[in-house]
């Protein structure tokens, strides 16, 4: 029995750790498509505020974004202000550390797109 313990822990442990170890702090590029078509480049800092939660801060078209957000290993959810704007992005993060995101903002809503990709 055991054994069996052993063996199935032995198992799990790579999937648990392996999404959760691919988020870290540091910067990342951005590539993103507004809701109206827009393309966009810039750059996203990390800073770990907890073990599950984050400080982000966007550099976009010379602006700067700052937001928070709270991370399960799997999926980053981030609450942030542009110019008084508030918005929410939901990334799913890939075992590589790149996160695909959906982002929203403002009372209209609308829906864009968003890459990260760690450097």
């Amino acid at each position: 029995m055991r054994r069996v313990i052993f063996a199935a822990a032995a198992l799990a442990l790579p999937m648990l750790a392996s999404p959760a170890a691919a988020q870290r702090a540091g910067f990342y590029a951005v590539e993103g498509v507004g809701g109206d078509g827009t393309r966009y480049t810039g750059a996203v800092q990390f800073t770990p505020t907890g073990p599950q939660t984050w400080r982000l801060s966007w550099r976009v078209g010379g602006e700067t974004i700052n937001g928070i957000g709270v991370s399960n290993g799997k999926v980053l959810a981030v609450a942030y202000t542009q110019g008084g704007t508030l918005g929410a992005v939901l990334y799913e993060i890939g075992p590589d550390g790149t996160m695909l995101g959906s982002w929203t903002a403002g009372r209209e809503g609308g829906l864009g797109t968003e890459r990260l990709i760690p450097r």
